[in-house]
C-alpha cells in the first residue's frame, strides 16, 4: 500500500520532516528528525557530521563532490532515510529508504539533511504553485 506525505512551501525551497537512521542494526529505530531540504538538482543525499555523530555513523571515505558553490572532498555515510506518512492519517512506522550512500553536508550549510534524486527516483512529487507538496512512495 503506498504512502504520502502533504506539506506547503514557501515559495523559495520545499523542505520536508525526515528521520535519519544509522545503516544496522535495521531494527534499530533510533533516529534524528531533521527538516531537510528536497533537492531534484542533486543526484545524491546527504547528512551533516553532527547527525552522523549522534547516531554512531561513521564515514566510509571522502570523495569529490561538484555543487554550484564548490569543488571539494567531502566524506561519505552510509544511513537510511525514514519517511513517516499515510494513506488515511493514521500514525505509522516510517518506511525506511535502506542503503543510502550519501554525502557530508559542509558546515554553513542551513539545513540538516538534504534529500536528493537517489530518493526522490524512488518517489512521485508533485508541487503547485499554491506551495502545496505531495511525496508518495512505498
Amino acid at each position: 500500500m503506498s504512502q504520502f506525505i502533504e506539506w506547503k512551501h514557501d515559495g523559495r525551497q520545499p523542505l520536508i520532516r525526515v528521520s535519519i537512521l544509522a545503516p544496522a542494526p535495521h531494527s534499530d529505530l533510533r533516529a534524528e528528525t531533521v527538516e531537510a531540504l528536497v533537492d531534484t538538482g542533486s543526484t545524491t543525499s546527504g547528512i551533516t557530521s553532527r547527525i552522523a555523530d549522534s547516531l554512531g555513523i561513521v564515514g566510509i571515505g571522502k570523495r569529490p563532490l561538484v555543487s554550484a558553490r564548490s569543488d571539494d572532498q567531502v566524506e561519505r555515510y552510509v544511513f537510511r532515510v525514514g519517511l513517516t506518512g499515510s494513506p488515511d492519517g493514521i500514525p505509522s512506522f516510517p518506511f525506511v529508504f535502506d542503503g543510502i550512500i550519501g554525502f557530508e553536508l559542509r558546515p554553513g550549510f542551513r539545513f540538516e539533511a538534504l534529500i536528493g534524486m537517489d530518493i526522490l527516483s524512488q518517489c512521485d512529487l508533485s508541487m503547485d504553485r499554491r506551495g502545496r507538496c505531495a511525496l508518495r512512495f512505498g
